[in-house]
């Protein structure tokens, strides 16, 4: 009798720890709260974990999705309240994701996945010293995890991610890298994301992906890349989806706005439900401030105040109020224009390079000069043959050495996008000869687009000359950007 009284309670503590045991369960339940966190329906996604938890208490896949939706409620709203508040359920969340068994796959990539998303929102808020360190500690959980499951797909897009990453790093740091143990560049990360696209597009069980992966290559090609085929077949995939999603619908209309298809953007914009249940994003306020902008409609300077107002974050501040400075002195009122800039020194921060030019023409106190002004804009919304007629309108004689310098550069860059490219080479060389000592922008930039042309011409000589160049020169604007397309495009001819 007691035999199976012990053997009875020995099965119901067995079965009960087995119970209680932390599983993945990626069911229909929870894959459909993964596609509303990617869509940023986050109360719908919320109620959603609420019944899986019901259901499934020992189901830590819940955990990870709420420390998702906690990471993007912290990235697009740059709350710090809202990120505080997320933070403070971290580690709990973590410590059960940890109990997985060793001999799970998703233990390893949840945990380094977590790392990763919280070390870009404390990138948000200036917490370097922590990011790095999550960083490193997703990098190791990803690279042990490929080791010991070599077949396990979803590795490949994260470590994909962190691979760009690494590959952006200046070359001054590399010592860095070095003494971390940590390797990788943008084409091998690019292509990692790119493998998950297409699993994610061949088997259903890798559906759940394809919105991250969209969102990743998206950034990378726009940002790094001058590969038009890419972009493209993006386009493509993006087309197919639904307008139900803001975060693909964010990112189309970026892909718009990049192209130079200004038109199509606000048009889209405007067909945009975005109180549809939707997570606040009032950054689609400042772009569609853009499109307005890039046609020099006034109206521009609405969305512009809207964003101002309703987003408490601290990046694209000031630009926005250089931007409302715009619209004010195109129509000829400097007053305006100089209050707007003064609105601007004690706003936001300068983070991002965008506000960093902001602050510095804010500093500078001296007006722009409006055609020029005028011609960049048109140029920013594919408006080309409008703003080479504005440029050639201009009375070059009359122009500051600054301004000259400008013309220079803008006349290169409209000749480039109409494909006149000896033209465009012409106008380049003259921009960097001149500018080349100057801490504006204009000469890295030409040596940038030197580069791409020479590249798409097959002198990859000439191309990595001016690549190289482009890494040489001292300028203060929009350098991280410029700087990281000169490195991923000479990390890219490697190959060639």
């Amino acid at each position: 009798m007691k035999q199976k009284a012990f053997i009875f309670l020995f099965l119901l503590v067995f079965l009960s720890i087995n119970l209680l045991a932390q599983v993945v369960l990626l069911d229909s339940l929870s894959r459909q709260a993964y596609s509303d966190i990617m869509a940023l329906k986050f109360t719908s996604a919320n109620q959603l974990l609420i019944k899986e938890k019901e259901r499934f208490p020992q189901n830590v896949f819940i955990d990870y999705l709420q420390n998702n939706m906690g990471f993007l409620k912290s990235f697009i709203s740059e709350n710090e309240n809202i990120f505080n508040e997320a933070d403070a359920g971290y580690d709990q969340r973590y410590k059960r994701i940890a109990e997985l068994p060793e001999n799970n796959p998703y233990r390893n990539y949840l945990l380094a996945n977590m790392n990763l998303q919280w070390a870009f929102a404390r990138l948000k808020f200036r917490q370097y010293f922590s990011a790095a360190i999550e960083i490193n500690r997703a990098y190791r959980l990803l690279t042990n995890n490929t080791h010991t499951f070599p077949n396990f797909i979803p590795d490949d897009l994260s470590l994909g991610v962190l691979h760009v990453i690494i590959g952006m790093v200046p070359g001054k740091y590399n010592w860095m890298l070095q003494l971390i143990s940590m390797e990788g560049n943008v084409e091998r990360g690019k292509n990692e994301i790119y493998t998950v696209l297409q699993k994610s597009l061949q088997y259903p069980e890798y559906a759940h992906l394809k919105p991250e992966a969209l969102f990743y290559l998206g950034f990378i090609e726009l940002n790094l890349s001058p590969d038009q085929k890419h972009v493209n077949q993006l386009m493509t995939y993006l087309d197919q989806m639904s307008h139900d999603n803001l975060l693909m619908a964010f990112l189309k209309l970026d892909i718009l706005m990049r192209l130079g298809k200004n038109d199509q953007a606000l048009d889209f914009l405007k067909s945009l439900d975005r109180k549809k249940g939707f997570y606040p994003f009032y950054y689609l306020n400042y772009l569609e401030g853009e499109c307005y902008l890039r046609k020099l409609k006034p109206k521009a300077q609405k969305q512009y105040l809207y964003f101002l107002h309703h987003f408490k974050g601290v990046n694209y501040r000031k630009d926005a109020w250089r931007k409302c400075a715009w619209t004010a002195l195109i129509k000829g009122d400097t007053l305006k224009y100089f209050q707007f800039l003064d609105s601007l020194k004690s706003d936001g921060n300068t983070n991002v390079d965008s506000d960093k030019s902001a602050q510095a023409e804010a500093e500078r106190k001296v007006l722009p000069n409006i055609p020029l002004l005028q011609s960049r804009l048109l140029f920013d919304g594919g408006y080309f043959q409008q703003a080479k007629q504005i440029l050639r309108e201009v009375d070059t004689t009359a122009l500051k050495a600054d301004d000259k310098l400008e013309w220079l550069y803008r006349f290169g860059r409209v000749e480039h996008a109409l494909k006149q490219w000896t033209q465009a080479k012409y106008f380049y060389k003259k921009s960097i000869a001149s500018g080349k000592d100057s801490p504006r922008y204009f000469a890295a930039n030409a040596a940038l687009n030197m580069g791409r042309i020479y590249e798409q011409e097959d002198s990859l000589g000439q191309a990595k000359t001016y690549y190289n160049l482009c890494l040489t020169l001292d300028f203060q604007e929009y350098k991280n950007s410029i700087r990281g397309k000169a490195k991923e495009a000479l990390s890219r001819m490697q190959t060639k």
